[in-house]
């Protein structure tokens, strides 16, 4: 949680054509009858071969997990409601330390499965995975509060927690000095080179957690957590799983169906990047995405006359100003702060209306000097997005990463185009600088499936552009593809449209995405 700082220091893209996969022609008959001189004599009915058509069925483990109660405590952490008539058991199962580079040893992976009074006994899971954005097991709760508990009507869903995270063993290897000046990138040290300063506070952080999961400090990346559902696939003894991966759980999917393209029977991608985006790039579309998200929550705050009047805009401006200055609220950094807003704005509670008056009353009651639930934002977001796991994790993925010298130009131009987050969001690029690099993992090939993609408009944490760059992956991939994109502000469009998760049911069901793309109003 953000300690006091007396205590450490006094989404609408473009329609485009939709790609439909030809039929391909039939081969010759099992048992063909063939043209002769002597002609034909009685032949009988020909022998055939069923051949199943379509994606493969979601099938039900054979092998259960050691599944125990725990819908009380994850309900109550994330916190929301618990959802009448439906039951959360957890579980873990032990995967390959570094099956792809060779390192012994394993690593506890935990699991969240959710099943209703409505969910068919033997119906097969829907294996869901927000991978760094925040632990899986955290976001299920919400998304069971809201649509994805007419999923359990078909379907049971079991959330799997990236390595590090949540239940997969949280990691705890950075020292509070440490985590606490990333958090704040070291605004507060003596100079005026805030890369370098932060960059000094990152490799102490650096070195502590690679010393810390070696020898598996390259096994932490999307590859691996690819290989991590190979082995829950492998421990239930199903020939395919269906995926549902949101923001970098899609990365994490799509790196899946990169390296085991037969194991799937459906692909759902919501809010997707590239496999191969570079860490700047990644960087950049996350900042317009904030940016995008803030000025919608400024509209609505003036459409609903909300507590920070009529230039919402301009309030959140002058209390960022401060907070650069060192006289934020609460002696709150600017990236606190920031982050704050944004995370909030990302992962609403309640529906936008009421998640945006709440925001605007907490920020409100900061500017008068009740910092209370400013406070208790600033400890969620770092609850959320700011743990050990998720630096190590995220780092890990982080590829083609600039120079210190490129990210200090970026600072600069940056904090001129994006005024409330560019400068955070530049600076945020040191978090990696030094951690060891990794490699990108294949795209899919020869897809059997056709796959589904979900976008949000304005989306604080990916942005809105990676589901084009994904679609083109995917027709590459000889796969069609289908578009969901919600007009409204969040990560995640299964998790908080309602529009857009008939959609996903229908072809989880089927196995066939709909016939035309799908725009969900905000």
């Amino acid at each position: 949680m953000r300690r006091d700082r007396q205590l450490l220091r006094a989404l609408c893209l473009p329609a485009v054509a939709a790609v439909v996969l030809a039929g391909c022609a039939p081969g010759l008959a099992a048992n063909p009858r063939f043209a002769t001189d002597a002609g034909a004599g009685p032949q009988g009915a020909p022998e055939t071969t069923p051949v199943a058509s379509g994606p493969p069925p979601i099938e039900a483990p054979k092998n259960a997990l050691d599944w125990r109660d725990c819908t009380a405590r994850l309900f109550s952490q994330a916190p929301v409601t618990a959802v009448a008539g439906v039951t959360l058991d957890c579980a873990s199962y032990d995967a390959d330390l570094d099956s792809i580079n060779g390192a012994s040893g394993t690593i506890s992976i935990g699991v969240v499965r959710a099943t209703s009074v409505a969910t068919p006994a033997d119906a097969g899971p829907l294996v869901m995975t927000t991978g760094t954005d925040l632990p899986s097991s955290a976001q299920l709760p919400v998304w069971l509060s809201r649509g994805g508990v007419d999923v359990l009507k078909t379907n049971p869903i079991v959330a799997i927690d990236r390595r590090g995270m949540g239940m997969s063993g949280e990691l705890d290897c950075r020292d509070l000095f440490s985590r606490q000046e990333m958090l704040d990138q070291a605004q507060f040290e003596s100079g005026n080179d805030p890369v370098a300063n932060l960059a000094a506070i990152v490799q102490t952080a650096t070195t502590s957690c690679t010393d810390s999961i070696a020898p598996g400090d390259s096994a932490y990346d999307n590859a691996h957590a690819a290989e991590d559902i190979e082995r829950l696939r492998s421990t239930w003894d199903v020939p395919t799983i269906a995926l549902l991966g949101v923001g970098n759980g899609a990365q994490v999917a799509l790196a899946y169906a990169g390296s085991h393209p037969n194991k799937v029977s459906r692909l759902v991608l919501d809010s997707p990047l590239p496999l191969g985006i570079a860490a700047e790039a990644r960087a950049e579309q996350k900042v317009k995405g904030q940016q995008a998200a803030l000025a919608a929550f400024a509209a609505q705050c003036v459409a609903s006359s909300c507590a920070l009047g009529p230039d919402p805009k301009g309030e959140i401006d002058a209390m960022l100003a401060g907070a650069r200055q060192g006289t934020g609220p609460g002696g709150a950094s600017v990236a606190a702060l920031a982050d704050a807003i944004a995370t909030a704005l990302a992962f609403p509670r309640g529906d936008f209306v009421s998640s945006t008056n709440a925001l605007a009353d907490t920020l409100a009651a900061a500017r008068g000097g009740d910092v209370t639930r400013l406070n208790s934002l600033i400890n969620d977001a770092e609850r959320l997005r700011e743990t050990d796991g998720q630096f190590v994790n995220t780092c890990s993925d982080a590829l083609n990463r600039p120079t210190p010298d490129r990210v200090r130009e970026l600072v600069v131009e940056w904090g001129k185009l994006y005024p409330e987050f560019g400068t955070v969001g530049a600076l945020n690029l040191v978090n990696c600088l030094a951690w060891p690099s990794g490699s990108t993992p294949p795209d899919p090939k020869n897809l059997k499936i056709p796959v589904l993609l979900l976008g949000v408009q304005n989306d604080p944490i990916v942005g809105n552009e990676g589901v084009a760059a994904v679609a083109a992956t995917i027709i590459n991939s000889g796969a069609a593809n289908r578009r969901v994109m919600w007009q409204g502000v969040g990560h995640g469009a299964s998790i908080y449209s309602p529009c857009a998760v008939p959609p996903v049911l229908s072809y989880l069901g089927t196995g066939k995405v709909p016939e035309t793309d799908t725009y969900c109003p905000a």
